[in-house]
This record gives structure tokens, C-alpha cells and sequence, in this order.
């Protein structure tokens, strides 16, 4: 007796691949390498100051008044912006 399948019988029983159906197309621009080059460069800044996952999402997300803005869009747009969020960051840990 043969226990091993045949090549057509195991393409047979091979399973379809997996499609990416619920995947949505997004017409926002993907960002450019300066952008994600910045945004690295924030959040290993605010890793860098804050040390604890909550603290850094919750600053990088929170407006912040001195800033006129939230610190990871501000960061992301403008390398003056990521500067003003590191001088904030630095602020804010020397105060602490």
C-alpha cells in the first residue's frame, strides 16, 4: 500500500491561497522617505525620554499647547517641527 498521494491528488487537497479581500485601497500618498526617516526619529526620541509604551503613545498623540499641535503630525510634516518636539520632550524631562 501506498500511503504518500500522488502529485495530482496532493494538488487536490492543497488549500487556495489566501487573498488579501478585506484589505482597503487607500488614496492617501504613502509617506516620503523624510517623512518616515522623521517619524522614526520622534518616536525613538520619545522612547528615549519616557521610556513606557503609554506615556510615548499618549504624547505623540496628545495636542500640546506649546506646540499648536499634535508632537507626531508636527514631527512628521517638518524637520523645524520635529526639532520644536524634541526641545519639548527634553523640556519635559528635565522638569520630571
Amino acid at each position: 500500500m501506498n500511503s504518500h498521494p500522488s502529485p495530482s491528488e496532493a494538488k487536490a487537497e492543497t488549500p487556495a491561497p489566501r487573498r488579501m479581500a478585506f484589505r482597503k485601497y487607500s488614496r492617501k500618498p504613502l509617506p516620503t522617505p523624510a517623512q518616515s526617516r522623521r517619524q522614526s526619529r520622534v518616536v525613538e526620541s520619545a522612547w528615549r525620554h519616557l521610556g513606557e509604551a503609554a506615556p510615548v503613545i499618549a504624547f505623540l498623540n496628545t495636542r500640546h499647547e506649546s506646540l499648536d499641535g499634535q508632537p507626531l503630525q508636527l514631527a512628521i510634516e517638518s524637520e523645524e517641527g520635529l526639532e520644536r518636539v524634541e526641545a519639548l520632550l527634553t523640556q519635559l524631562t528635565l522638569q520630571a
